[in-house]
């Protein structure tokens, strides 16, 4: 591998920082419609409620393979631009609709699926976009400042949502939806000369994503960070929604402790985050994500030992730095593994791998969470063992443990 031309702290373009501006505001009127449907399905019980998030999932899961072979084949910021205006038009809708009729189960279910749809085609350009505006050895800044901004947005998006539909439920998320969606509209089209000119695709779409599959798991550092990032996403990312609330009411804790609970993993992730941001990425990236596994580990053993809540706090910051740890170091080098015009599909097998982990261990996780003799505790343990067997399986392999970001 060649050094890089100039250091990582070098000074990141402007055009990132407005993308990243747009990206935020963007992130905040999802997370704020995403409550607001959900808390709308709710009230038409549990099953309606699933029913709502799979039918928002499923097309997502179908068509994301598509969707990054679009953004690849007419460029990622070309194919935001579409799927930002389709979702301005939808949310504009939804605010005379909803004023007219309410929030009734098929309205419902319809956005779920409509929302689902233009998601395929959203996140595979999206994450790809860090990637064409800056230089590669940036790449571990860039990320680690949309990390540090999705930790904020996380909570505030929330807290936003809440005061929204408190107000005057689906019509005030929509109509704020789709004020953010405007502004990212607005800023695509001040970028929209600021990514690398789209190489002409020659092959049929059905070959163009049989490309990105072979140049995703053909190549051995790609294939490798692949398979690690899968696995890590089945145990560590059903920990927020899934695994942390139920650890809290295990410990009879109330509401607002379960949110300082999840809170201190995100805290966590926050630190190593603004680290990167302010100087770069640690060197040998692949060690310090095997190493970052490793401290989840550690952490979730002590979300499985301890019982005083400062303990138990304590002990999701160390794994909310070992999460941080993990995904600030290999999410860079997957996008440096391959070239930049197969940057849409390799985000949209990534999102694939992660919902399809998701879909398996949500299940697995919670159920085993139920049965006597293991319970919450017996799958933080469990999960903490096979975090750190990971790491350390990874440490094995000369291919991640020497992998740089150029």
């Amino acid at each position: 591998m060649t050094p890089p031309a100039e250091p990582d702290t070098q000074r990141i373009p402007v055009r990132y920082w407005i993308w990243l501006f747009g990206a935020a505001v963007s992130l905040l009127g999802d997370l704020t419609m995403t409550f607001a449907i959900g808390w709308s399905a709710s009230q038409h019980g549990g099953r309606v409620a699933g029913l709502v998030l799979l039918l928002t999932a499923a097309p997502r899961a179908a068509l994301l393979l598509i969707g990054g072979a679009v953004g690849d084949r007419f460029g990622a910021g070309r194919v935001l631009l579409v799927s930002c205006t389709a979702m301005f038009g939808v949310t504009v809708l939804l605010v005379p609709i909803t004023r007219a009729i309410g929030e009734p189960v098929m309205l419902l279910l319809v956005t779920a699926l409509v929302v689902g749809v233009i998601d395929a085609f959203f996140l595979p350009s999206s994450r790809s976009m860090p990637r064409l505006l800056v230089a590669q050895a940036q790449v571990p800044r860039a990320l680690a400042s949309f990390q540090v901004t999705g930790v904020v947005f996380a909570v505030t998006g929330t807290a936003v949502g809440g005061v929204l539909v408190n107000w005057a439920g689906l019509t005030s998320a929509a109509g704020f939806d789709a004020l953010t969606f405007g502004v990212m509209i607005a800023v695509l089209l001040v970028l929209r000369r600021s990514t690398p000119p789209v190489k002409r695709v020659a092959t049929g779409m059905f070959r163009s994503i049989a490309d990105g599959m072979r140049m995703a798991f053909g190549r051995p550092l790609t294939r490798a960070l692949l398979v690690m990032m899968t696995m890590a996403a089945g145990l560590l990312m059903p920990l927020d929604i899934l695994l942390l609330p139920v650890l809290a009411r295990d410990h009879h804790w109330n509401a607002a402790t379960a949110g300082l609970l999840v809170a201190s993993r995100s805290l966590g992730v926050g630190v190593i985050a603004l680290r990167i941001l302010a100087k770069g990425a640690f060197p040998r990236p692949g060690m310090f994500a095997a190493f970052g596994l490793l401290l989840a580990g550690a952490g979730l053993f002590g979300l499985s030992t301890f019982q005083p809540v400062a303990l138990v706090v304590a002990a999701g910051v160390v794994s909310g730095i070992g999460v941080g740890t993990f995904t600030g170091h290999v999410l860079p080098l997957l996008m440096n593994s391959v070239d930049q015009e197969y940057q849409s599909r390799l985000q949209s097998v990534v999102v694939l791998c992660q919902s399809l982990a998701l879909v398996v261990m949500n299940p697995v996780l919670g159920s085993l969470a139920d049965v006597d003799g293991v319970g919450i505790t017996g799958v933080c343990l469990g999960i903490g063992i096979a975090s750190g067997l990971i790491g350390i399986g990874a440490l094995t392999r000369p291919i991640l443990r020497n992998a740089t970001v150029t």
